[in-house]
């Protein structure tokens, strides 16, 4: 709820974090202080959970009026980092000052009442610390993976308020119970007898007393600050690990839920497995510095073999997977291994300083609370230093190294000060012990592999698909051209061969391969679409860009003669990370008309009074912990508040890894916001989506933008994102407005208080093929989609729409992977044969007459076409081939060739290789068919690549391979030949 006004960039959660934890250790230090005068703290305890419960009904109804509050001050002081964060804080803390200190003041009252009642007070007090805190892990578990996915934000608060009104209730008739049934002064009271004679022998036995040795209050205080050392030195630990985790385990909400589960199972458990043990121990001093030597040799040896993890992924995911349950126990398992004995270790902590600094039940609330307070007051410290000075200046392998470091100092000093006061062989030699084996795994400590440690193998698709063999997988071994361990991600440059990728906590952000197209249309296109409303002015564009990544979406924005540009990156590591691609982006940090704003995008949007013509979305994946709030209602209505009436929002979605359910509810929820828009792929059939939304009715006008495409840095730009006439953007068309509607329909809506996609996406990760196999079964197999004719303006009667408009159109169709949408498309129009073309065309480049010719070649039945036009009819290839031809026979064939003689790589020569690409394509081996046919054209033999065959299977193959552009090439070749008169009778019986 907080992060939602506050938003997610790593101060605004450290101040989060920060004020809770300072309400907590507020209130175990002002109530330890009266616990003990208290008559009824039973009572007292449950009219604290009460308030607690009343208050989270307060909760909704301040953070409605917060918002008004937090907009008076957001522009004001955003440009003054320190006073703002302080500001952010001061609000955070006024929220949770009260509900965190009434937890905080839980722990000492029930202390006070248990010391009480229990004469061996010390070991049920660490018992009580233990079953507090796996109530946390319970409650963080059922948060995480159970009720905020299925009832929300909402119903979730609204439900343990009224758990803790219960509780409230129970608590009270318990402690009415106790009052009628029990008189405290009595117990409390000391009354010699037989039975203490009777205790004595039997301490003598077992070994369990009362209390421990009393110790020196100079002793007491050193405890106490080591509590608050061992809070901070626990919380950097879950810092660290948290954030090397989740570059091993992806960065989604059931990855963080995970890693704090099992470190609140370690902490319970360790204090748990103590208690009992605990009435044993004279001198828990000299234990409580074995204990931090043991976390410190544990936790060096666990962090330093993380780099190992991702492999064992990878073979986890090579083989079968049963369930997205299997996929996250597996994960725990993997957290467990690392953190479950060193947080054990740390469990034991509190007992032993209760046992340490307690020496009298009547004060034992005052004790505990004091203690709780210095333990909280270190963990807050921890999480800042570990998180914002540790990470950002050492980098993650050396403050891992540092904290550790404290450990074994402050577990080595705590013991020689224990042996100072008693000292003893047995002791000297256990500390020598403990502090050798600590020592000596500190100092042999390997550095982590960073690229080894990056390598996302969190995806299953990589796993399975991306490695296509574990000797592939063995060898990767790529570049490392930047490492940063950032405030908020890890962010590396990776290079394999020519091509750099960016990552964030091991997950790619971007390229410059693949991703180029995608990177420069969604930026640029907005600005393409608005330029055909008529009435709009080209150059004074003030503009919004949420995610920086490597640069080249804002490179390509600014490639548009835009006024000024403001780019939302809630990274720094980032920005710094993208001069690794000024060869693909333009150096668009050299352009003053960009502003780099550090924030978070969503905050920033939601309270800036700005208000722009264009706005670009280009966030990571929505799977991603935080970034699926921006995909809700809530948000999108924040960007259409802040968008002009002629504005223009582009927002780029994801296809793969993505259930289609959420796809749907993806484009349900802005669909819900912006009634107008389209949709767009950035390739053909390609599975990154743009959509482009307005607050009217897109234009998409005839002659396809044409004052964008006279802006030379745009036309440039927009050939290099595939874009070589802008009637190729009609093309890409993914679904239309009435077919986005229609889509979405139904779907239940992502908002701020369901969280829906945040919970639903991580799941897209492990059952990768879903979306993939339904958009291509859906869509992209079916003969028309994505069809834009009812949103032509005067489509397709209209006098705009020339003949050599609706050539370009067509072209433009085909080669986006959709021949039976243009074949449509030139039936509307009236041009559907040969003999409706015009007269006279502008041959030889016509792209009415273009289409044809590619519409015929492709109807040719390449086995017909192959036999009448073989380049030398009298070979034993071509016989060869009407053998196979006749007897069906094309398998046995590829059996013939290979045992004759076994192919290279990339094929056979000559004719051979004609053969064998024909074969290979008869048996939709398209991948290996293209190697080959590759192979004949660096050969160069030109009686073979001037042939009919060897143009038709290239364009037959490309075609399959998803190539459209070069399939169009040699498709339009082979219809030019078709279309000599030679040609035309060798290669068909009569046809057009």
């Amino acid at each position: 709820m907080l992060r939602q006004v506050f938003g997610t960039t790593s101060f605004a959660l450290s101040t989060l974090l920060a004020a809770f934890m300072s309400g907590l250790a507020l209130g175990s230090y002002l109530c330890g202080r009266y616990a003990d005068r208290l008559k009824r703290p039973l009572r007292t305890y449950g009219l604290l959970e009460g308030g607690i419960g009343l208050y989270a009904f307060v909760v909704p109804l301040a953070l409605d009026v917060l918002p008004t509050v937090y907009d008076s001050f957001f522009d004001q002081f955003l440009n003054n980092f320190y006073l703002f964060s302080l500001l952010r804080f001061a609000a955070a803390f006024a929220i949770l000052i009260l509900p965190t200190t009434l937890m905080g003041a839980t722990l000492p009252i029930v202390s006070q009442w248990v010391s009480r009642r229990e004469r061996l007070f010390q070991g049920e007090i660490g018992m009580l610390y233990g079953i507090n805190t796996f109530g946390a892990c319970l409650g963080t578990l059922l948060a995480g993976f159970a009720l905020l996915p299925n009832l929300g934000l909402s119903t979730t608060n609204t439900t343990f308020a009224f758990v803790n009104l219960g509780l409230c209730a129970i608590v009270v008739g318990t402690d009415y119970w106790f009052a009628d049934a029990y008189d405290p002064d009595e117990e409390v009271e000391v009354v010699e007898s037989e039975d203490d004679d009777l205790e004595e022998e039997f301490a003598d036995v077992t070994g369990i007393t009362e209390t421990s040795d009393s110790i020196p209050d100079w002793m007491a205080y050193v405890v106490l600050a080591v509590f608050a050392l061992t809070g901070a030195i626990s919380m950097s630990y879950q810092v660290l690990w948290t954030r090397a985790y989740v570059i091993i385990l992806g960065s989604s909400t059931y990855s963080f839920t995970l890693i704090l589960t099992a470190f609140l199972v370690g902490l319970s458990g360790g204090s748990a497995i103590i208690s009992p043990f605990v009435k044993r121990i004279r001198r828990p001093v000299f234990w409580l510095a074995v204990v931090q030597l043991g976390v410190a040799a544990t936790a060096t040896v666990a962090f330093f073999t993380l780099d190992r993890f991702p492999a064992w992924l990878y073979y986890y995911f090579r083989g079968e997977i049963s369930s997205a349950a299997s996929v996250y126990l597996y994960y725990f398992f993997l957290v467990g291994i690392v953190v479950l004995v060193p947080t054990l270790l740390q469990g034991m902590t509190f007992p032993l300083v209760v046992r340490a600094v307690v020496h009298d039940r009547g004060d034992s609330g005052e004790k505990v609370g004091n203690a709780y307070a210095f333990n909280t007051a270190g963990s807050i410290v921890g999480s800042f230093a570990a998180g914002f000075v540790l990470l950002v200046t050492l980098g993650l392998h050396r403050s891992m190294m540092a904290v550790i470091g404290l450990n074994l100092v402050v577990g080595f000093v705590v013991g020689l000060l224990e042996l100072r006061e008693h000292r003893s062989r047995r002791r000297i030699a256990g500390l020598a012990a403990a502090t050798l084996v600590a020592g000596s795994a500190f100092a042999l400590a390997p550095r982590i592999d960073r690229a080894d440690l990056t390598r996302g193998m969190f995806r299953v698709y990589w796993a399975r698909e991306l490695f296509q063999s574990e000797e592939s997988f063995e060898a990767d071994d790529p570049e490392m051209l930047y490492y940063e361990d950032g405030f908020t991600a890890t962010v590396t440059v990776e290079k394999r061969g020519d091509l750099r990728t960016l990552k964030a906590n091991g997950k790619p952000e971007a390229s410059d391969g693949g991703d180029m197209s995608t990177q420069i249309l969604v930026g640029l296109l907005p600005y393409v679409v608005r330029s055909g409303f008529e009435d709009v002015a080209i150059g004074d564009e003030k503009s919004a860009m949420v995610g920086y990544g490597s640069g080249v979406t804002a490179g390509a924005a600014l490639q548009w003669p835009l006024e000024h540009l403001e780019v939302i990156e809630i990274e720094p590591a980032m920005v710094e990370a993208s001069t690794y691609f000024d060869h693909v982006n333009h150096e668009p940090l050299q352009d003053d008309r960009m502003e780099i704003i550090e924030s978070d995008g969503r905050n920033y949007l939601e309270y800036t009074d700005q208000r722009y013509d264009v706005i670009v979305s280009e966030p990571s994946n929505p799977w991603i912990a935080g970034v699926s709030a921006l995909f809700t209602v809530d948000h999108f209505e924040h960007v259409k508040a802040h968008l002009r009436e002629d504005g223009i929002f582009a927002q780029w979605v994801q296809l793969y890894e993505m259930r289609p359910k959420n796809v749907r509810r993806i484009i349900a929820t802005f669909t819900e916001v912006f009634p107008h828009v389209q949709a767009f792929t950035s390739n053909p059939k390609g599975s990154d989506v743009i959509l482009i939304a307005s607050k009217q009715p897109l234009p998409l006008p005839p002659e396809g933008y044409q004052r964008a495409r006279d802006i030379e840095s745009v036309r440039k730009e927009l050939e290099r994102g595939g874009l070589d006439d802008l009637y190729d953007l009609y093309g890409l068309a993914f679904m239309n407005e009435e077919k986005l509607h229609s889509f979405g329909e139904g779907a239940r809506l992502n908002t701020d208080d369901n969280g829906l996609l945040e919970f639903s996406a991580p799941l897209g990760l492990i059952n990768y093929k879903d979306g993939k196999e339904f958009f291509i079964d859906t869509y992209f197999e079916q003969p028309i989609y994505g069809d834009l004719r009812p949103y032509l303006e005067g489509w397709p009667d209209g006098p705009p729409w020339t003949p050599e408009r609706v050539g370009r159109l067509g072209r433009a169709t085909w080669r986006a992977g959709k021949p039976e949408l243009a074949e449509a498309m030139l039936e509307d129009a009236g041009f559907e044969t040969i003999e409706s073309l015009p007269e006279p065309l502008a041959r030889p480049f016509d792209p009415l007459e273009d289409i044809h010719l590619v519409r015929h070649a492709r109807s040719l039945e390449i086995e017909k076409a192959a036999l009448r036009t073989w380049p030398d009819l009298r070979s034993r290839y071509h016989k060869m081939l009407a053998d196979t031809v006749d007897g069906d026979k094309h398998s046995q064939a590829i059996d013939y060739l290979h045992a004759d003689r076994q192919p290279d790589e990339d094929g056979y020569s000559g004719e051979r290789g004609l053969y064998y690409a024909f074969l290979l394509h008869e048996q939709e081996y398209y991948y290996d068919a293209k190697l080959q046919l590759e192979r004949l054209e660096r050969e160069g033999d030109d009686d073979l690549l001037e042939s009919l065959p060897y143009r038709l299977l290239r364009g037959a193959v490309e075609f399959e391979r998803q190539n459209y552009d070069e399939s169009w090439s040699f498709y339009l070749e082979a219809g030019r030949a078709l279309s000599t008169p030679k040609e035309r009778d060798r290669g068909t019986d009569g046809g057009p």
